[in-house]
């Protein structure tokens, strides 16, 4: 590894794999994860410890280690096909899109705890971040949800969650999605088929500036610092839309003209440009497309700095930080994986008439877990069998006591005593043999 993030990409003929990293700087497979194939903004990384995967036939997700050495595959079962895949930025929560619902897993337990339904087609695209989840779908709707909101009104109110705003600008299926930085008063980009761009704000819900092509777009994003827009088009063009460009206007139209000094267009795709991501520094961004390449372009200057070829339509294109499995094979991971819940967690609930929200913490156990031989004379196990051994022993001693009880109740607590000392004899026995036996395992 050369470089401190990675690429990860799917394709949709999954021939020699379904999701593949690459090494940013040389271009070469670092691993591979083979198993089906992953639907459009069907990608994600858990935490920096998994990768998930979101089947575009299957209502499964397929989760692996981002780890060189364990690239075995677990399968997690949804309520229905997901359409979009998001996890939040911690890692604490796992935002899927099933036709026009969006659904939200607690990671560590795998309970259900919010169903957000404000749509009324499927939902194309999802992004998430800083407590923030924004969805686009067939419906032309741009929609921002609160995730505080989701995971606490509706386990407490049991009523549906309120967005946070409403968008419908749009007259075409919305295509891709961007989530600035800086929570609500971050700023949302959206593409439409209905050639394109919107700029919206959160805080105050204005829309603030609209981006016309003569294509439609099918993926867009912002570079980290938010000054440029980047643009797929259906026809393979990137256009790249500075957004400083004075005299500021509530609508731009972005033309093929070379005297457009506000606008740059990367050429190299055949086909349309289905994904887009920039690069930390913001020095170079990766475009995928549906004429089986991936390529890296340097923002600066246009140029292509490498192509990398797939054997199929390009699905997915994100890039992330370097996970510690990649670079150093021996890291453990720690997280743990639930199975998905398909029942709203509140259901289960009605009775006790309270819920419980696990929390996990990051950093406390980070310690390696130390191995105990239990054959050892002052191992826990051992120490903890002598103990119980005399509380049995000290348990069958009967004591004379005199009481003055009436006959009756003298009968029954006799008849109770004699019960009571047949299970402690049992509970020793069970005891004895469980021991000797997990003990004769271990010889073995």
């Amino acid at each position: 590894m050369t470089s401190n993030e990675i690429l990860l990409t799917s394709e949709t003929s999954g021939q020699l794999w379904n999701v593949c990293v690459w090494d940013m700087e040389s271009g070469t497979s670092v691993v591979t994860f083979k198993g089906g194939t992953s639907a459009p903004h069907g990608v994600g990384v858990l935490d920096q410890q998994y990768l998930v995967s979101a089947s575009p036939t299957k209502p499964v997700l397929s989760l692996w280690p981002l780890h060189k050495r364990d690239t075995t595959c677990s399968k997690m079962v949804c309520p229905g096909n997901v359409t979009a895949l998001e996890i939040t930025e911690d890692g604490a929560y796992i935002v899927a899109a099933i036709t026009e619902k969006i659904y939200v897993w607690q990671v560590c337990t795998g309970r259900l705890l919010s169903i957000l339904s404000r749509h009324y087609q499927t939902i194309t695209c999802l992004k998430s971040s800083s407590g923030l989840i924004v969805s686009g779908g067939e419906d032309s709707l741009v929609i921002v949800w609160s995730l505080a909101k989701a995971l606490c009104e509706q386990l407490e109110h049991r009523a549906p969650v309120t967005p946070e705003r409403v968008w419908s600008s749009h007259s075409l299926p919305v295509t891709d999605l961007h989530l600035g930085v800086g929570g609500h008063l971050s700023r949302v980009v959206s593409s439409s088929l209905d050639q394109t761009c919107r700029l919206f704000d959160v805080n105050s819900g204005e829309l603030l500036c609209t981006f016309v092509f003569e294509v439609g777009i099918c993926s867009v994003v912002l570079d980290p610092a938010e000054f440029r827009l980047f643009a797929g088009s259906s026809s393979g063009s990137i256009y790249a839309v500075n957004l400083f460009e004075t005299p500021v206007r509530r609508e731009r139209h972005i033309t093929d003209k070379k005297e457009d000094q506000s606008c740059q267009r990367f050429d190299g795709h055949e086909k349309q440009v289905t994904c887009l991501c920039v690069t930390m520094d913001g020095c170079q961004l990766v475009s995928g497309s549906h004429d089986h390449k991936v390529k890296i372009w340097d923002i600066f200057s246009g140029q292509c700095l490498r192509t990398i070829e797939h054997k199929g339509p390009v699905t997915n294109a994100k890039l992330t930080m370097a996970p510690p499995g990649i670079v150093n094979p021996d890291v453990k991971y720690k997280l743990p994986l639930q199975p998905l819940q398909r029942v709203f967690h509140a259901d289960s609930q009605e009775e006790g008439g309270h819920a419980s929200l696990n929390i996990l913490l990051h950093g406390e156990n980070d310690e390696p877990e130390k191995e105990e031989d239990i054959l050892k004379p002052d191992s826990d196990i051992q120490m903890d069998f002598k103990h119980r051994s005399k509380d049995i022993e000290n348990m069958d001693t009967n004591e004379s006591v005199t009481l003055d009880i009436p006959v009756p109740v003298m009968t029954t607590i006799v008849s109770n005593s004699s019960e009571l000392t047949k299970l402690k004899n049992a509970n020793k026995e069970l005891f004895h043999f469980a021991v000797s036996t997990l003990l004769q395992n271990k010889d073995k």
